[in-house]
């Protein structure tokens, strides 16, 4: 459709060289798509954004436009947009964070406050919306709010299931979906580990049964693959085997209510056991927003480091810990043994503490967006 055509149908007057034109919940028209290839042909000038579900976008099979759009992937808010939409103050200090100096301690717990209420509500803009609506009246209200957004949310995960896979599908989708939370929370120590296949889909077992479900998930962007690696070295892929891989769910608010954990524990001590992969899912998302891709950590022997980062030709060790009292990383250490890495770094609750005797770099957790950006700089 034309920009003439568009200004009949809606009586308004388009400026092709200043206005932004957003088709919204694209996947429900895919002639809009399809539209896009004309668009860029005929009206170079004109700048369009379509928005929409990426399962929807998945199932299109109408013809896509393939060289003719320009693709961008919206995330769950980060821990540094949360911040910066619920105070301020303590967003100007996150930001201007630089892995020089550690920050005050009044700074440093008014942070992992709003880190453990980010643990609750997540990153989804409309369950921090309403999180926000209510915040300055009661925060249990808001905490209320959030909740009650996450459980309508995961609700309409499931019937998209349905929508864009079909019944059969879908039941296996969900039965993938509800595996991630249910094994990561099956982890009590601090390291999350590989994806069970086992009693995944009743009465089925082995990779292949769940290959097709969760490779949905993943392509839908609801869940994050870490791979294993088994020796450290480029390309790390290559060191991967393709059934061997840890799952994080996409939101770890959304994690936390589909555990059904009680909002007002996620910051107690009650929860110490469970903080190890709440932590390590956190990173994984802080992570995949800034790379927008899949993960690997690595194994090898009794050893294992959650994450390893590709910096040029550098591979960087990242280890997570939910202590609050710095301990002796035995993997890390082993890691700095075998590979001798120029960098290497810790993500835990403790506040900034520069390179130790061993060369790690202890960070706060809450910083894990920063350090892609940042890691030339250590």
């Amino acid at each position: 459709m034309q920009a003439p055509l568009l200004e009949f149908l809606l009586k308004i007057n388009i400026d092709i060289n200043n206005d932004l034109i957003i088709f919204d919940e694209i996947q429900e028209c895919p002639q809009a798509i399809t539209s896009f290839k004309y668009f860029e042909q005929e009206l170079k000038q004109l700048d369009i954004i379509g928005a929409g579900s990426h399962m929807g976008l998945l199932k299109n099979e109408e013809s896509f436009p393939v060289g003719k759009v320009n693709f961008l992937y919206m995330f769950p808010m980060t821990f540094a947009e949360f911040v910066q939409a619920i105070d301020e103050s303590a967003f100007s200090y996150l930001n201007h964070f630089n892995f020089e100096i550690p920050f005050s301690l009044v700074v440093h717990t008014r942070l992992l406050e709003l880190f453990s209420l980010y643990s609750i509500t997540g990153g989804l803009p409309e369950v921090v919306s309403a999180f926000k609506a209510k915040l300055s009246y009661n925060i249990k209200e808001g905490i209320i709010a959030a909740r009650t957004i996450q459980e309508e949310l995961i609700e309409g995960y499931r019937s998209d299931f349905s929508k864009y896979s079909g019944v059969v599908n879908a039941n296996h989708i969900n039965s993938v979906f509800d595996a991630i939370p249910y094994q990561l929370s099956k982890e009590h120590n601090e390291g999350v580990k590989k994806f069970k296949f086992k009693n995944v889909i009743p009465n089925r077992k082995g990779f292949e049964v769940i290959r097709g479900p969760l490779s949905w998930l993943s392509e839908s962007r609801l869940c994050i693959k870490s791979f294993i690696a088994k020796k450290s070295g480029h390309p790390l892929i290559s060191y991967c085997d393709d059934n061997k891989f840890k799952v994080f769910l996409f939101d770890i608010g959304i994690l936390n209510c589909m555990l059904n954990i009680p909002p007002e524990i996620i910051s107690s001590k009650d929860l110490d056991s469970f903080k190890g992969f709440m932590l390590e899912n956190f990173v994984a998302q802080e992570l995949f927003a800034a790379t927008n891709k899949n993960h690997i950590s690595w194994q090898q022997g009794i050893s294992e480091l959650e994450f390893l980062i590709t910096n040029g030709k550098e591979i960087v060790p990242i280890e997570v810990k939910s202590a609050t009292r710095s301990r002796r990383a035995k993997s890390m250490d082993a890691y700095i043994a075998r590979y001798s890495p120029t960098q290497a770094i810790k993500l835990t609750r403790q506040n900034f503490i520069n390179k130790n005797k061993h060369g790690i770099i202890t960070v706060p957790v809450y910083c894990s967006y920063k350090i892609i950006g940042a890691i030339n700089d250590f």
